[in-house]
């Protein structure tokens, strides 16, 4: 009886001590943290870098067209045809068929998605021009407010501070591709 109600309290108190973050949400049954989808992954892409068709192209052609390692279904029922090879509005394109649709909600990282989310970052950093609106002022502040506005990203301004001052285009590249390959701004 002892041991039981020793389990029951431990049972509770852990409940009640992973419910006391709303921010730490974690995946049913997996213990990771529920990451965000194709759709969350390309608005805050689209939102740091700027949204124009040039990103958007990136972020179709590495990123948000890879459905079922990546995350987030298409919904077949938002698909409007004006033409018979051409999709109304391309986000809602079950690309790769109707099985797309039934892709998670909330996927689990795994090396493909992380593979298709490098090729992006690299492709909208690397051909980034200085003139770009994030380059302008103190670089180290407005990644670190653009993937993490709410906070949480003192280790790796801890070790970025290292590198100031970001004076050279390839030091701020590597300050902006730095914070787009830490995987917590992610988390949902």
């Amino acid at each position: 009886m002892k041991v039981f109600l020793t389990l029951l309290l431990f049972g509770f108190v852990v409940g009640v001590w992973s419910q006391s973050d709303p921010y730490k949400r974690k995946v049913e049954g997996s213990g990771a943290p529920r990451m965000g989808n194709r759709f969350f992954v390309k608005n805050t892409l689209l939102e740091v870098f700027g949204n124009n068709e040039h990103h958007r192209k990136i972020i179709d052609k590495n990123f948000f067209k890879a459905g079922e390692s990546v995350g987030g279904p298409c919904d077949i029922c938002e698909q409007v045809y004006h033409q018979p090879e051409e999709v109304f509005e391309p986000e809602s394109e079950c690309v790769g068929g109707k099985g797309v649709s039934k892709v998670a909600h909330f996927p689990k990282t795994n090396i493909l998605r992380t593979t298709h989310l490098i090729k992006t970052y690299t492709g909208l950093v690397l051909g980034l021009p200085e003139d770009q609106e994030i380059f302008k002022g103190n670089i180290l502040e407005k990644s670190s407010y653009a993937f993490y506005p709410y906070g949480g990203d003192i280790e790796i301004r801890k070790s970025l501070q290292k590198k100031a001052p970001f004076n050279s285009l390839e030091l701020k590249k590597e300050v902006l591709l730095t914070y787009c390959l830490s995987p917590q701004w992610q988390s949902l």
